[in-house]
């Protein structure tokens, strides 16, 4: 049985209209991310990635080199495009559509522990190829890198200026005006938890990926952790255990956007993505188009 879904459309989200019955009162028994949380640890298998970013890369100048990361990137916006109900959200017990697939992300000024943290949005249509990618992020990181402020910076800059009672009383301000869909789109867009998933990449740092929590505001429904490539005993199809590269990723959903089996079965998605990356060099054959932002 399907119900119809009620209330008006956002500007960063189209209302879903045509919702399962119990997809409707799910937000209404659980109204806030906190008790609809759920943790999911997927094993990612990349030895065939692995290799074939030796090859790929063969040849290439360093600074065209393909990494891990921007084959992930490339392959996650073409999951999300291909699993929409990823990239959904709740507000006010209302499930919305993102209008774009956008991913934030933290990146570092310097590999020390002083050195400051910037807040990095990439948005994608999840057509784009893997070179397409590699360019977007390089330009993402050298600006972040070069001390270039992005406007989530500037905006924290300004903020913790300001006396504390009156932050406060920002900050009720920012959320009752998101409430009613009347946050100016330039605030909005400096502040990274508007966003289709959080990610953050552990592996440059050879650590763990972490259980992270969802954020109560926003709307980033998936919290996605990149921990380290190591190389981990698996029993192959003749029953021999030998050593295969593998990444953990730890995601952190909303339940009430997406439920767990969607997400297995996306997982599953998102692990054939990355066992065929030559597929990633070319935009996708199956004909869809840009990610509509009507």
């Amino acid at each position: 049985m399907a119900l119809l879904g009620r209330g008006r459309d956002r500007r960063d989200g189209v209302v879903v209209r045509d919702l399962a019955a119990e997809r409707v009162v799910l937000p209404h028994l659980m109204p806030t991310r906190v008790e609809s949380t759920v943790y999911y640890r997927q094993h990612l298998d990349v030895e065939r990635l692995m290799d074939w970013l030796e090859e790929v890369n063969a040849g290439r100048a360093p600074e065209e080199r393909l990494r891990f990361f921007h084959v992930f990137l490339t392959a996650y916006a073409r999951l999300f495009r291909l699993r929409p109900e990823l990239n959904r959200f709740v507000h006010r017990r209302q499930t919305y559509q993102h209008r774009d697939i956008s991913f934030s992300f933290t990146v570092k000024r310097a590999m020390a522990d002083e050195a400051e943290d910037t807040q990095v949005q990439m948005v994608f249509t999840g057509t784009e190829t893997v070179d397409e990618v590699r360019r977007m992020v390089d330009r993402s990181l050298s600006s972040a890198r070069a001390g270039e402020a992005e406007e989530s910076d500037k905006l924290v800059d300004a903020l913790v200026r300001l006396p504390r009672p009156v932050l406060a009383g920002v900050g009720r301000l920012v959320w009752a005006l998101d409430a009613v869909d009347l946050l100016p789109q330039q605030l909005k867009g400096a502040i990274p938890v508007y966003t289709s998933s959080y990610l953050v990449n552990l592996g440059s740092l050879g650590a763990e990926a972490p259980f992270h929590h969802l954020y109560q505001r926003g709307t980033a429904s998936i919290f996605a952790s990149i921990g380290t490539i190591r190389p981990e005993p698996v029993v192959d199809e003749n029953g021999a255990v030998v050593a295969r590269r593998r990444v953990d990723m730890v995601y952190t959903i909303d339940e009430r956007a997406a439920d767990g089996f969607y997400l297995v079965r996306s997982a599953e998605v998102l692990q054939g993505l990355l066992d065929d990356p030559a597929a990633l060099l070319v935009p996708p054959t199956d004909g869809f188009p840009p990610y509509d932002r009507t």
